[in-house]
C-alpha cells in the first residue's frame, strides 16, 4: 500500500524545531498586483486585506511554488496591503522530503531494510516505529550539531563530537535491538 512521503514531515519538523509561525507582510501599493512574500515557506495564506479591511478569497490568489500574492480586487496607488499567512522558519516541504529520501537510503546502508520512493510514496509500510526511526535519521542529517532528537514515544541524547554517519548508525543499532519505543538511548 504504502504511505505518502509527506506524511513524515510533521515528526521530522518537531524534531528539527521547525513548527509553524505566523508572519504578516505590509506593501504599498504602486502599481504591480502582485506581492511576494519575505518568508520562503509559507504554506497557507491567513488573511489578505486592503487599508485595513480583509478582502474575500476570491479577490486574490496565493502561488505557493514562487510565495507570491497576485490581488484581483481594485487597487489604487498608495493602498495599503497586509498579507497575513503561516510559514516553517526553516525548511521547506522538498528539502524535508529529500532529508526523508536521503534517511532511507542510510537505513537502507546500514542494512536494517530497503524501502522504495515511487511517486512520493514510501514502499512498503514502515510501522509506526520505523517512521520515527527514519525521522530521528533525517533529522540527525538534517541538524547534526543537535545533541537531543525527541518525539513523544522515543528520544535519543548524542555526543555533539560524534561524527554524523556514526550518530546515524548508533541510532539503527539501538533501533535493531530495541525499538526505541518509549526509549531514551545516549548514543
Amino acid at each position: 500500500m504504502g504511505i505518502a512521503l509527506s506524511s513524515l514531515r510533521d515528526k521530522v519538523r518537531y524534531l528539527t524545531e521547525d513548527l509553524s509561525e505566523s508572519g504578516s507582510d505590509i506593501y504599498t501599493y504602486e502599481n504591480s498586483s502582485v506581492f511576494t512574500l519575505s518568508e520562503e515557506n509559507a504554506t497557507a495564506i491567513n488573511g489578505v486585506y486592503k487599508n485595513d479591511v480583509e478582502i474575500g478569497s476570491s479577490d486574490y490568489s496565493y502561488d505557493s511554488t514562487n510565495q507570491k500574492v497576485t490581488i484581483t480586487a481594485s487597487l489604487t496607488s498608495g493602498d495599503s496591503v497586509e498579507i497575513k499567512y503561516a510559514y516553517y522558519p526553516k525548511y521547506s516541504n522538498t528539502e524535508i522530503d529529500n532529508y526523508v529520501q536521503a534517511a532511507l537510503s542510510h537505513i537502507s546502508v546500514c542494512r536494517y531494510y530497503t524501502w522504495e520512493v515511487v511517486d512520493s510514496t514510501i514502499y512498503p509500510d514502515p510501522s509506526k516505529e520505523e517512521q520515527n526511526l527514519i525521522a530521528v535519521v533525517a533529522g540527525i542529517l538534517m541538524e547534526p550539531d543537535n545533541k537531543t532528537y525527541r518525539l513523544p514515544d522515543m528520544s535519543i541524547v548524542t555526543p555533539k563530537d560524534l561524527p554524523t554517519i556514526d550518530k546515524i548508525r548508533r541510532a539503527i543499532k539501538i533501533f535493531k535491538k530495541s525499538g526505541l519505543h518509549g526509549k531514551i538511548d545516549v548514543i
